[in-house]
């Protein structure tokens, strides 16, 4: 995890390396990708509600029955002082297509946790530090606030702390609409970490090892 690496301060200069031998590459397949790119720039996702189930398309907006979903993993909108204020409007419309697809199965989601600020994810920290008398072993659980993706909008705490079941429905179909279960220690934690309509990274053990 970013929090842990800098703290120990550890594999800087093969991190280096391993980049420059990536940008290189990178460089080689500039050209070949840059169509491929364009290309797929154009196709949106949108989950139709009436037809519970997630489309592609082409047009510049999804239709008046349609919720956009968005492209790819989600990255924090920041403002003018770098901070986020709620939580990422398509995370949201992510969780509220699952959410309809959901109670057609009969499942309830709802969301516990969500936007946090940084002052209440630094208090919730440090409780969790008193609990697990480290910093280290309490960022397994808790990020410090420079670090989690609460502050950021980009994280979603789902039926926490009292139906596993449900947010395990969420896990398991989750993906169709870019949502991810991304911890395998925190079953109720999830982020826009993958495409919608694309299968999920594999679960990092914990808050301290990032996704791939």
């Amino acid at each position: 995890m970013e929090w842990a690496a800098k703290k120990y301060a550890l594999g800087g200069l093969s991190l280096v390396a391993a980049l420059a031998v990536t940008t290189v590459i990178l460089l080689q397949h500039e050209n070949e990708s840059a169509s491929v790119v364009a290309a797929e720039a154009t196709i949106i996702n949108c989950f139709d509600t009436e037809l519970n189930t997630v489309l592609t398309s082409s047009q510049e907006s999804c239709s008046a029955t349609s919720i956009d979903l968005g492209r790819g993993k989600l990255s924090a909108l920041l403002d003018s002082a770098s901070v986020s204020e709620e939580v990422h409007p398509l995370l949201m419309n992510r969780f509220e297509a699952a959410r309809i697809s959901a109670e057609v199965d009969g499942v309830h989601l709802y969301i516990t946790s969500g936007f946090r600020s940084r002052e209440r994810q630094a208090e919730l920290f440090a409780r969790e530090v008193a609990i697990r008398g480290s910093e280290s072993e309490a960022a397994k659980w808790v990020l410090p606030a420079d670090y989690s993706h609460h502050p950021l909008g980009l994280a979603l705490d789902i039926n926490y702390p009292g139906d596993r079941p449900g947010a395990a429905w969420l896990e398991n179909n989750g993906w169709r609409f870019g949502l991810c279960r991304v911890y395998q220690n925190e079953w109720w934690h999830f982020e826009g970490a993958n495409e919608p309509g694309r299968a999920c990274p594999a679960l990092a053990p914990n808050a301290l090892v990032d996704l791939p």
